[in-house]
């Protein structure tokens, strides 16, 4: 049997973001805190160039890099790192490279990291994010597995992506932060694409989109 698709994906999503590599303290359930999501693909640009036929050429560029932003309302520095939604933090943690992730009570104070070290070069964190829409109740996570039969699914996935901006605002009266996540279109090899759909239309097995493996370096 196969389910029905919606007419059109609305009001709820999963949101998962990990850090790798991908351990326990590096993994977000962010759809509690999360209001808007917007996905801009790597495009493909180029231009035509006039020949002296008076005719065009197409003249093609490299593909451009990607970017997922999200608009979230976070209220503390607290991660809340397991598979249960994430209700009380926030990304405060994830864009201060390096930082140890502090999973502490909520009662305890946890700070951003605040010390460097003089001419050393840090590499910025990388994660993977993961969006999915689904009617399976079974699924609590983005990177989780369809497991009912006759529930349908779609989930987009980045890889390798680093968190470029996080800018807060209480313009409206609600501390909000915009957060963007830039993922390339391509590994450093050119082997693997950083981004990638899948979809079901039978949440079950054999036809069931998969769980998602522990996220380290270019891996689905």
């Amino acid at each position: 049997m196969a389910g029905t698709f919606p007419q059109g994906w609305e009001e709820t999503a999963l949101v998962t973001i990990e850090r790798q590599p991908g351990t326990a303290n590096d993994i977000v359930q962010a759809h509690a805190i999360t209001e808007t999501i917007d996905i801009s693909e790597p495009d493909y640009p180029g231009e035509s160039i006039m020949n002296v036929a008076g005719g065009r050429i197409w003249k093609q560029s490299g593909q451009e890099d990607g970017e997922v932003t999200l608009e979230i309302y976070p209220v503390s520095t607290i991660l809340d790192t397991d598979l249960t939604p994430d209700l009380y933090g926030g990304l405060f943690q994830f864009f201060m490279t390096p930082q140890t992730i502090d999973i502490t009570s909520p009662t305890s104070p946890v700070e951003t990291n605040t010390t460097k070290v003089a001419g050393i070069d840090y590499t910025r964190d990388d994660f993977r994010v993961s969006i999915m829409w689904t009617d399976d109740t079974a699924v609590t996570s983005a990177t989780g597995a369809t497991s009912t039969s006759d529930k349908v699914g779609l989930r987009f996935v980045c890889l390798g992506a680093r968190m470029t901006s996080h800018k807060s605002d209480f313009t409206d009266g609600i501390l909000k932060v915009t957060a963007t996540f830039k993922f390339p279109a391509m590994n450093k090899a050119g082997t693997v694409k950083m981004s990638r759909w899948d979809s079901t239309n039978d949440g079950n097995a054999p036809n069931a989109m998969d769980a998602l493996a522990t996220y380290n370096d270019y891996v689905y």
